[in-house]
């Protein structure tokens, strides 16, 4: 039987899109979020967007939660020669820290970050306006599984599904928004493309 995640239309953390969590509330990580059939998927509120279990762990990702990542717990995992990543401070996508990525810039896929040993790590800088050192051992522990907006479409994610949202459901809302490229008035939330200057106001 095919398994959805129920997403919260209505708001994101950063570019992470934000489901039905277990036991109440909204969570960006996947493995909290509460699994729905497609009967109980389809019978919840218009901002409420049902996803293909499958077509969502695909296109997911491992992100750093700063909320649950403290430095005197990641002493314990630093040695000699233990492999490292390097935290980018000033930068987040939400709650999820920027990590140093080769050769050059940041990246918020902890899969995606540069890996080096301590004593290189050390050699470019350890203070918090250069670069903060992480061990990666202590964050394979801390990362989660999610998805940002933008590594999806549901409308390629419900080909096959059955699942239509119709719209007609969509303008009976009263809810609009501003298109983030041209500023014009479009449906709050936003499932195609602005017609005036193609910008990508999905949520």
């Amino acid at each position: 039987m095919s398994q959805f995640y129920l997403q919260d239309s209505r708001s994101h953390t950063g570019d992470g899109l934000m489901f039905w969590a277990l036991g109440g509330g909204y969570t960006t990580n996947l493995d909290r979020a509460e699994l729905f059939t497609k009967d109980q998927a389809c019978g919840h509120r218009d901002t409420d967007i049902p996803w293909p279990k499958n077509y969502v762990d695909a296109r997911a990702h491992l992100g750093i939660d700063h909320q649950y990542i403290r430095l005197d717990e990641a002493r314990d995992h630093l040695g000699p020669s233990c492999t490292v990543v390097l935290q980018i401070p000033g930068h987040w996508n939400g709650n999820d820290i920027a990590l140093a990525h080769w050769p050059i810039g940041h990246t918020y896929r902890f899969e995606k970050a540069h890996r080096l040993t301590l004593e290189a790590a050390q050699a470019i800088g350890n203070t918090p306006e250069e670069a903060v050192i992480w061990p990666v051992a202590y964050l394979e522990e801390k990362a989660r599984r999610l998805v940002h907006k933008r590594d999806v479409n549901i409308k390629e994610a419900l080909q096959g599904t059955g699942i239509q949202l119709t719209r007609a459901k969509r303008r009976q809302s009263a809810n609009i928004q501003n298109c983030v490229g041209c500023g014009r008035f479009v449906p709050s939330p936003s499932y195609d493309d602005c017609r005036h200057c193609d910008h990508d106001n999905r949520p």
